[in-house]
């Protein structure tokens, strides 16, 4: 996988350290409280809880269960498998004593790819399949485009990632999405309308 293939790379030439040591001297005030704050709301579990309130607001909103678990499929089949390339590819965080701010608890987890920046990457590109054609999506694309750059930036400026984790990251979902949305259009959601049918 080229993704991979690209992690292996970076993991031994760490090209944008001085852009992590930059943006970690930012890490102050408000912004540092508040890209701490985002790194702490998009750990996986809580993640895995907005997005659950998401799909429940979502069937409640359009009256359907079938397209909030579409809309889940697509946003788990996107994200999750970065946590299945972190392993593989185990690229070090960021070195703690060449930043200015050290992130605590220090993260022992590889840093490629970033996974809080895929999960609001997932989650912008759902929401445009989900209100693709209408006024909505542009909206949706708009705000969930910067909302991405937001969270890179945070995890960057907390010392915990590369820039190249957060691009990489962005590119996984742009790439990935749409097979996900293969997966749960066209092969899981006509098998639950014929079970609806059948119940």
């Amino acid at each position: 996988m080229l993704l991979t293939a690209l992690g292996f790379i970076l993991r031994g030439a760490p090209i944008d350290a001085p852009a992590v040591e930059a943006l970690n001297r930012a890490h102050t005030g408000a912004w540092g409280q508040t890209a701490d704050a985002i790194y702490f709301t998009l750990e996986p579990v809580p993640a895995a809880f907005l997005t659950l309130l998401i799909l429940i607001t979502i069937a409640v909103v359009l009256r359907s269960v079938r397209t909030a678990i579409v809309f889940g499929g697509i946003v788990a089949l996107t994200w999750l498998p970065t946590a299945a390339i972190k392993v593989v590819v185990d690229r070090p965080r960021p070195d703690v004593p060449t930043v200015v701010h050290p992130f605590t608890p220090a993260q022992v987890d590889g840093s490629f790819p970033s996974g809080h920046t895929a999960f609001i990457a997932a989650l912008t590109i759902a929401f445009w399949f989900l209100l693709r054609g209408t006024r909505g999506a542009s909206i949706a694309l708009i705000i969930g485009t910067l909302s991405t750059v937001i969270v890179g930036l945070a995890v960057v400026s907390d010392g915990l990632h590369y820039p190249t984790d957060v691009l990489a990251s962005i590119m996984w979902a742009i790439a990935m999405a749409p097979t996900a949305r293969w997966v749960m259009v066209d092969v899981i959601a006509p098998r639950l309308e014929r079970y609806r049918k059948r119940s």
